[in-house]
């Protein structure tokens, strides 16, 4: 999953010139992503991967967006 991940990511930077901030996932990922981080909680897995995760119906497939909303896993100083 996390390879999936990067692919994405990558390929939505080369294309917009701007990282993704959204991830869009169904639970069958979300539960691999989980797997291989070795973390159940979604806010953390968000905060590793750098993006907000959004659950989607059962068949799709993951891709990543962009949307002006201020990320709420960001740290701030």
């Amino acid at each position: 999953m996390l390879s999936i991940i990067n692919q994405l990511t990558s390929q939505y930077e080369k294309g917009h010139g701007f990282r993704a901030n959204l991830i869009f996932i169904n639970s069958a990922h979300l539960e691999l992503l989980k797997k291989q981080l070795s973390e159940p909680d979604i806010e953390i897995l968000a905060q590793l991967i750098g993006m907000d995760i959004v659950l989607v119906e059962a068949n799709s497939k993951p891709h990543v967006s962009w949307l002006q909303i201020p990320w709420k896993h960001s740290k701030t100083a």
